[in-house]
């Protein structure tokens, strides 16, 4: 579900500065990286005003992101190096980690402390897919593809952190109601 911009007069260039500076920020990876990483993020430019439409964004990439990995691994395991029993269980377990992590990139609940844990979980995923990475060669794409992702988390957990200081602790309705049947995606 896209947010759509409110019909409010355009923001200063300082307002847009400011909002990207402060994500970047809480991003925790370089701020040229971070600033290179929502510009690569089709329509981020013009939501640099606005922290809902950012987020909104910033986790469709993260979350489409997650999903592409997820697909590597699978083409991956359906290619004869899967056949190393070895390789097979990791690239199995990757592509589950990376498909389950795209699960925590919503904007449901974004301003709430509880974001950031939810989307650290993504992480967890991510770094457990490393653990298994270790006993795989000859795969030069997949540390470059992996990288990416990483730098979406950084900027997607980034997004939520300047969120809960914006929404002090009243979280954003993203429209969906409120069903208790897990995030929306």
């Amino acid at each position: 579900m896209a947010i759509a911009p409110a019909s409010a007069p355009a923001p200063s260039p300082a307002a847009a500065t400011n909002l990207v500076g402060e994500v970047c920020k809480k991003s925790n990876i370089d701020p040229t990286l971070c600033i290179a990483t929502l510009r690569s993020i089709p329509g981020a430019a013009s939501a640099f005003d606005d922290i809902k439409a950012l987020a909104e964004l910033v986790m469709e990439a993260a979350r489409e992101e997650s999903k592409v990995l997820g697909e590597m691994f699978g083409e991956i395991l359906s290619s004869k190096d899967a056949k190393n029993p070895k390789f097979k269980h990791s690239l199995e377990l990757c592509a589950l980690d990376y498909n389950d992590a795209a699960i925590f990139f919503t904007t449901r609940g974004l301003g709430d402390v509880t974001k950031s844990l939810e989307i650290h979980s993504a992480l967890d995923n991510s770094q457990n897919c490393d653990g298994e990475l270790v006993k795989i060669t000859n795969r030069d794409s997949i540390p470059a593809a992996v990288q990416r992702w990483k730098n979406l988390y950084a900027v997607a957990n980034g997004v939520v952190l300047y969120a809960e200081d914006v929404f002090k602790g009243n979280p954003v309705d993203d429209g969906q109601g409120d069903d208790d049947c897990g995030p929306d995606y």
